[in-house]
């Protein structure tokens, strides 16, 4: 009876020890975490790469982890007559001090590009993009932002605030633009804002985007006066 006892006992040990196990493990470097691990708005169960959660970090070691991943593998997407624009994802802390994906906590950003060798006046002409920030189908990824550049080539260059059907949610604003588009557009900054709170916010200016990238990120446009006709089509 008693080593009966002994078996049952052991038998519970081990269902808990791999209950536990089951809540909080890892696989090829990420880290799996049921739904008490982040707060109830996030998407549960999560797959967060170590390298993906800052939340061990804070003050500046914090921005700069935030800064590595966000801009770091930053790239450029191509698809027919528009480009896309993606940004890492990360782990962030709320005021209550509650893990939260930054695009749960900043639910939008702005970003800003700048011409790359030109100028009108002493001014480089530049292109911000407004929109919101979701989480990508990789969450180690931001949703990316795309572009509608055969449209925006079939507008008359000139300052203006543009949007677009298909780019639901985006706003797009070209200033210091003078008789013709740039055709090199380079990060200038990014902000991540929360449009409920003036004071949820975090950005990143030229000089972060330097310090963190070895290469600039580079939007390379066609000319407008050489799109092809199929193009021209897509932009009336």
């Amino acid at each position: 009876m008693q080593r009966q006892l002994m078996g049952a006992f052991a038998v519970f040990c081990l269902a808990v020890t791999a209950g536990a196990v089951a809540g909080r493990t890892s696989w090829k470097g990420a880290i799996y975490l049921t739904s008490t691990s982040f707060t109830s708005n996030v998407r549960n169960p999560a797959a967060v790469h170590r390298d993906l959660d800052d939340t061990k970090l804070e003050g500046s070691e914090l921005l700069t982890g935030t800064r590595n991943r966000l801009l770091a593998e930053a790239k450029v997407l191509l698809e027919p007559g528009e480009m896309g624009l993606q940004f890492g994802h990360f782990v962030t802390r709320d005021s209550q001090g509650n893990r939260q994906l930054a695009c749960d906590y900043y639910n939008k950003m702005r970003v800003r590009f700048e011409a790359d060798g030109v100028a009108t006046a002493g001014e480089k002409p530049t292109m911000e993009i407004e929109g919101p920030c979701r989480t990508g189908d990789d969450i180690t990824k931001i949703e990316p932002v795309w572009i509608p550049v055969f449209k925006i080539l079939g507008e008359k260059p000139s300052d203006m605030e543009l949007s677009f059907s298909e780019s639901e949610g985006l706003a797009f604003k070209f200033t210091n633009i003078d008789g013709q588009w740039p055709t090199r557009w380079q990060l200038a900054s990014i902000q991540l804002f929360n449009d409920a709170e003036s004071g949820r916010t975090v950005y990143f200016d030229s000089q972060a985007v330097r310090a963190i990238r070895s290469k600039p990120l580079v939007l390379a446009w066609p000319r407008a006066d050489r799109l092809p006709s199929s193009a021209k089509k897509i932009s009336e």
